[in-house]
């Protein structure tokens, strides 16, 4: 049996920016980190149970160093693909 998922961390980019941003948000079809940060490719997340434990793990992810959140996201999406049309089912501008 699935755990239901309370919260997700995630990483966000964009091009021509030296750092990516670090989120916790209880569903990833919340947009507000485009707007609000200026990124618009989200790269990397992971789902938890308790959105406390998302909150600990983007803690641990934001004291992390740039290179060190590009290897974890890297490692699982190479190309840096923008992963939210698998989550919103479509583009951003038609979402």
């Amino acid at each position: 049996m699935d755990t239901p998922t309370s919260g997700y961390v995630y990483i966000a980019t964009s091009d021509g920016l030296p750092s990516s941003y670090v989120g916790v948000s209880a569903s990833l079809l919340d947009m507000e980190w485009i707007a609000k940060y200026g990124v618009d490719n989200l790269v990397w997340f992971e789902g938890y149970s308790d959105v406390a434990l998302a909150q600990a793990r983007a803690n641990q992810l934001a004291d992390m160093s740039e290179d060190q959140r590009r290897s974890l996201f890297m490692n699982g999406n190479p190309t840096q693909a923008d992963l939210s049309p698998r989550i919103w089912g479509s583009d951003k501008e038609e979402a």
